[in-house]
């Protein structure tokens, strides 16, 4: 072979490990998270993040966006701010049924973890009646959820006193101040208040409503029909940041406390434990028809428009990631 031959075939090798690298370029995708500061139950995002698990499944995140409520989120996905977020399955439904092009994923937090904490003097649902109770909106998850326990109780819907706050950190803190008698609190911010306050616990949501999903991973519609692969990288990468959770204690508290600015470790030790016991994180997507289909009924009986699960989900995503990643036992 002539000294000419050996140059195109060195170029031909040199182009063919250039290649793959060119084609496995990481795709800029903004991502949001709901609560600030976030609640562990929703902490997988920045995760993610933390240990490098976007940038492995070949996405290039430069920060966690930062949202106070479930509201803000669908309004930035909606209008094309972020590309992906976390958000309630009822904020995921009323947005898609008011014509924007979402679309949940995954649960990566699988089960309710609202705890409803009330000040001391309050003994029952029923002592609710005429009392300020601190929700995020009218008509959101915040409320809606308290009404299966006030009809248990024989109590009206509208006995109670609904005061507009915000979101979980906003009504914490009015609670803790004593501005409102009660709160439905994620389960540490829940622990956080009993610490900082005499406040109690006076039930669990999740006893009423255990297949409800508490969080869901949220996509715009636009990026599903432009780059599918883009939105089972990013479902893959928050199931794995779920599992990774849950492997690994002392480093998504450590996460938890950089984020939060919690310091109390013994507190966030304990909020870690009740989110293992309630199989919180979703490490095998979360999301399930029979959840939707609760998410899907509640709404309808509290005034949103009734439409198809797979108008406002597509499951092809998680299972997509899991023929990748495999199942776990949860």
């Amino acid at each position: 072979m002539s000294k000419h031959a050996i140059v195109p075939a060195a170029l031909c090798l040199l182009i063919s490990l250039m290649t793959p690298a060119a084609s496995q370029a990481r795709f800029k995708l903004r991502i949001a998270s709901v609560n600030s500061p976030p609640s562990m139950h929703t902490l997988y995002m920045r995760v993610a993040q933390e240990e490098g698990i976007y940038k492995r499944n070949g996405l290039d995140v430069d920060d966690i966006i930062s949202l106070t409520s479930g509201p803000l989120m669908t309004q930035a996905l909606a209008s094309g701010h972020v590309d992906v977020g976390d958000t309630d399955a009822e904020g995921v439904l009323n947005a898609v049924a008011s014509g924007f092009g979402l679309a949940a994923v995954a649960a990566p937090s699988q089960h309710l973890s609202y705890v409803v904490m009330v000040q001391p003097d309050i003994k029952t649902v029923k002592d609710l009646a005429g009392q300020p109770f601190a929700i995020s909106r009218p008509g959101a998850q915040s409320q809606y959820l308290l009404f299966p326990l006030l009809d248990r109780a024989g109590l009206a819907r509208n006995a109670v006193t609904w005061i507009p706050i915000g979101g979980p950190s906003q009504r914490r803190l009015a609670l803790v101040n004593n501005r409102v008698k009660g709160a439905l609190l994620h389960l540490d911010y829940a622990l956080a208040a009993k610490r900082d306050s005499n406040v109690v616990e006076l039930d669990r949501v999740a006893r009423d409503n255990p297949d409800y999903p508490h969080q869901m991973l949220v996509v715009r519609k636009e990026l599903i029909e432009k780059r599918p692969d883009v939105v089972t990288a990013v479902t893959r990468s928050i199931i794995e940041a779920c599992r990774f959770m849950v492997a690994n204690r002392e480093r998504t508290i450590d996460i938890y406390m950089k984020a939060s600015g919690e310091t109390d470790r013994n507190l966030v030790n304990a909020g870690y434990d009740a989110l293992l016991a309630i199989h919180g994180f979703g490490v095998n997507g979360g999301m399930t028809r029979k959840g939707l289909e609760i998410v899907t009924r509640f709404a309808a009986e509290n005034g949103a428009k009734s439409i198809p699960i797979d108008s406002w989900s597509d499951f092809r995503f998680q299972e997509e990631a899991l023929k990748q990643i495999g199942r776990v036992a949860e």
